[in-house]
């Protein structure tokens, strides 16, 4: 819209105004910009307010013409129909509210240009109710919420059992490579001339295959019942037997006889000369 240039005359911008007084709504704007300019302009001699009586305007209404003036977005096709309270309401809104649908205590949903002019000053209400929370929010130091967690209790015998786990993941590796690594020298002595030392090379092969999967069945099989058998599984329903002696000397039997078988496997294997795990060949 091309603002028409405003004359330096004060008999002419009272004319003026008292034309678009009579329009009404629609002229509001045209009101104010020519207030604005009496006021701004000092057109009437320091004497605004003796002005403002002659032409029947009173000095908060005219405060809220210039307002509404002084807001471009309000000089629209939009809120033409609006009257002055209506547009001043929209005026001191904030500026990223007044084009958005706002809830009222009524339940309805209305943008401001459709809002009634208590609807307006109810909105203007809420809205600074909304910033006045936030910024006491922004002041506040920032809240530390202690949580209580419960941590799981770690069995006695987790970190054992744990390491008997890992030892047994890197010994069955270490079983797979060289069980693949004695299967291909056997194939490469089968792709060969069968001579006798290759024929008792082989055999010697096929024996230490057979050796190592027998050892590592044992190995598994052992950590298998060390696991089953851990005294955390147990512990707690030796109590009820305490009395019975006849029976704690059989557990104690059984577990001498586990420890005796333990302690000649152990010496058989040291015969054998392996050293931690290593398979000597000749």
């Amino acid at each position: 819209m091309q603002e028409v240039a405003l004359s330096n005359d004060l008999t002419k911008l009272t004319t003026e105004i008292k034309t678009y007084q009579s329009i009404g709504g629609q002229a509001i704007f045209e009101i104010g910009r020519r207030l604005k300019w009496v006021k701004e302009n000092d057109l009437a001699h320091g004497e605004f307010g003796k002005w403002l009586q002659n032409i029947d305007i009173q000095p908060r209404m005219a405060q809220r013409f210039i307002k509404v003036a002084s807001d471009p977005e309000l000089n629209t096709t939009s809120m033409s129909h609006l009257g002055i309270a209506a547009l001043y309401e929209i005026a001191t809104m904030p500026e990223t509210e007044r084009d958005k649908p706002q809830q009222l205590d009524s339940g309805k949903v209305k943008k401001p240009d459709e809002m009634t002019v208590r609807e307006l000053r109810e909105t203007k209400k809420k809205l600074k109710e909304r910033d006045s929370q936030i910024e006491e929010l922004k002041k506040q130091p920032p809240k530390v919420i202690e949580k209580e967690v419960e941590v799981e209790k770690v069995p006695d015998d987790y970190y054992s059992l744990k390491g008997i786990v890992d030892t047994t993941k890197s010994l069955n590796e270490r079983y797979e490579r060289e069980n693949q690594q004695l299967r291909s020298e056997l194939d490469n002595m089968s792709s060969n001339n069968q001579s006798k030392d290759l024929a008792e090379n082989k055999k010697k092969l096929v024996d230490e295959i057979a050796s190592l999967n027998t050892a590592k069945n044992l190995h598994q099989e052992i950590n298998a019942f060390l696991q089953k058998v851990t005294i955390n599984n147990y512990l707690p329903s030796f109590e009820s037997i305490s009395h019975d002696h006849k029976i704690t000397n059989s557990i104690l039997d059984s577990l001498s006889g586990l420890e005796k078988w333990s302690k000649e496997t152990k010496q058989a294997l040291q015969d054998q000369n392996f050293i931690e795990g290593d398979i000597t060949h000749d």
